[in-house]
């Protein structure tokens, strides 16, 4: 994939805020995007899936301004994961193994010049962030975990969750779960379930929109559900030396407050805050809440800080808001 020029990245910039470019990696490259280019403390974000893209952390105008609106005061960066999206695959032996992806995180890091980050995993990008704190602790200043679990057991409550939508998604999610998983079947499938993820009722047409916006990879997603079949970080957990901001949506249908609430006890380094008007994805549903929490932790959940407790005390506004 050829470079992105600089008045291309410039353009894209200001239109959107949101910057786009190509980083080459080791045999591949993958897609950045990027806002509050020359803020403060850079946050490096994965997304989840896995075998989508990072498009939805800057979603469509109707969503609000999801991770923008933190970029007042951080350098956000996003890329999508190897094989998705605007990413390529490199030409080597279990190109998508999820130790493959794990490795990217550093050389993005090491690419950019970085000498330490601050994570922001989603979903499926909190195994990656988790996975990336255990083995390369002192590359990490913070954690944030963002509708996550330590295992595959947010999985029974997921099932349940499925049987209270309504009979026309069961019926077309049976349907398809039925298919060969492609890419169609693939977005067909997250359609189909996207009621878990929000806390409001979404008009069809936002449904779409989101949906339209994101791309969805079989591929990756077939690859990468092998190695998480019996994923267990949890006995591991206590080893995670970095602060840990665990973010949950009440309201997340997908991966339940219950087993989010999990990492307590084993997560030492965590703080837990609960958005009440959220679901899967707090960043779009409570941006501005959000973003001042999140840069609260940022500025203050230093190392010697670090200890586990329940609750944040949710900052007040800045007062350049």
């Amino acid at each position: 994939m050829p470079l992105v020029t600089t008045a291309v990245y410039l353009r894209s910039f200001m239109t959107t805020g949101v910057a786009t470019r190509q980083l080459e990696l080791d045999g591949f490259s993958v897609l950045l995007r990027e806002a509050g280019i020359g803020a403060g403390l850079p946050l490096l974000c994965l997304h989840g899936g896995p075998g989508m893209d990072a498009a939805y952390f800057f979603p469509p105008d109707r969503f609000g301004p999801g991770l923008s609106e933190l970029a007042r005061h951080h350098h956000i960066i996003a890329y999508d994961q190897r094989g998705c999206g605007g990413s390529g695959v490199p030409d080597v032996e279990q190109p998508l193994a999820l130790s493959r992806h794990v490795d990217d995180i550093d050389a993005v890091r090491q690419a950019l010049g970085l000498d330490s980050v601050a994570l922001l995993g989603h979903s499926f990008g909190t195994v990656l962030a988790l996975l990336y704190a255990l083995r390369h602790s002192d590359n990490v200043s913070h954690l944030i975990l963002i509708g996550g679990a330590p295992d595959r057991g947010f999985m029974d409550g997921y099932r349940e969750a499925v049987q209270e939508l309504p009979r026309d998604n069961q019926a077309r999610l049976a349907a398809l779960n039925d298919e060969q998983l492609t890419d169609d079947v693939f977005r067909q499938r997250f359609l189909n379930t996207l009621p878990l993820y929000f806390h409001r009722s979404l008009e069809p047409e936002d449904a779409e929109a989101f949906v339209s916006a994101t791309s969805f990879s079989a591929r990756v997603n077939r690859s990468i559900a092998t190695d998480l079949q019996t994923y267990d970080l949890a006995p591991a957990l206590p080893n995670v030396r970095a602060p840990a901001l665990v973010v949950y949506g009440e309201s997340d249908r997908v991966v339940q407050p219950r087993y989010q609430l999990q990492f307590r006890g084993s997560l030492l380094t965590s703080r837990f805050v609960a958005f009440f008007e959220s679901g899967h994805f707090p960043f779009l549903e409570e941006p501005d809440a959000f973003a001042r929490v999140t840069h609260y932790f940022l500025e203050h959940g230093d190392r010697s800080q670090a200890q586990p407790v329940v609750s944040i005390d949710f900052p007040p506004a800045p007062e350049d808001a």
